[in-house]
């Protein structure tokens, strides 16, 4: 059994029966837990929230048992956090200098790009 501490940043009741709790570990890491509405009495941020979990394998007899659900189409299989992470930050980094570029460098380079898209001001006196 797995036992981690977090600490309530956020409580969402509204008038759905089902809450939700934010909270954050001392590492950063986040944890989002949707409760029974009815089970998040006394929870307010600031707050600490023990969590015990573990991981069990599912039973042979269920695992085989036939599902009615049928198996998701191949475009509606979500990816992988670290994947979409990967391509946001290759599509980020599109048309740009490398990032071992120094952060002047860099500076330059959105200026360039900023007088581009704006247009240059010409200096003080000009018209």
């Amino acid at each position: 059994m797995t036992t981690q501490v977090y600490r309530v940043s956020r409580v969402l009741t509204g008038q759905s029966p089902v809450a939700r709790i934010d909270a954050v570990d001392a590492d950063g890491h986040d944890l989002h837990l949707e409760v029974p509405r009815d089970l998040v009495r006394g929870a307010a941020p600031g707050r600490l929230l023990v969590v015990q979990w573990s991981m069990h394998d599912v039973p042979a007899e269920a695992a085989s048992a036939p599902t009615t659900d049928a198996a998701p189409a191949a475009s509606q299989v979500r990816p992988e956090p670290a994947a979409v992470d990967q391509e946001f930050m290759e599509m980020m980094a599109r048309g740009r200098k490398s990032a071992a570029s120094s952060p002047a460098a860099q500076g330059r380079e959105i200026d360039r790009e900023l007088s581009t898209l704006l247009g240059s001001s010409g200096g003080k006196g000009q018209k």
